[in-house]
């Protein structure tokens, strides 16, 4: 289950980077406030995954716990309070896209890496 959750995080991380190199932004998209639910989706699938592995590992695996609760603070703040994560995406967006861009396509590869980790340390 934990490399299938770092391919996931690895197949989700080429997603965000061919999608900006082809042109089409990926990250921008779900960003929009009218895409919210496939932002929450995709949090929410995440979070169950990571889930998963957290409760039916036999020592506790924290690693992927930090990841679960990451997933969980990002649906937090957004349902708690939407308008502050949209202005802090349009202006992270607007400021400097590229790198924000590229920011995630890194952030996903560390997580892959911390899932893969994650198993070493069991």
């Amino acid at each position: 289950m934990i490399i299938f959750l770092a391919f996931v995080y690895i197949f989700s991380a080429f997603i965000y980077f061919y999608t900006n190199k082809a042109g089409y932004s990926f990250l921008r998209y779900i960003w929009k406030r009218k895409n919210i639910t496939v932002y929450l989706s995709t949090e929410i699938f995440y979070l169950i995954l990571t889930s998963l592995i957290v409760f039916t590992s036999d020592p506790l695996n924290w690693m992927v716990a930090i990841l679960m609760f990451l997933h969980l603070i990002g649906i937090a703040w957004l349902v708690a309070s939407p308008g502050s994560f949209y202005q802090m995406a349009e202006e992270s967006i607007n400021l400097d896209g590229e790198m924000v861009e590229n920011t995630v396509v890194i952030m996903f590869f560390i997580y892959a890496g911390m899932a893969l980790f994650s198993r070493i340390l069991i």
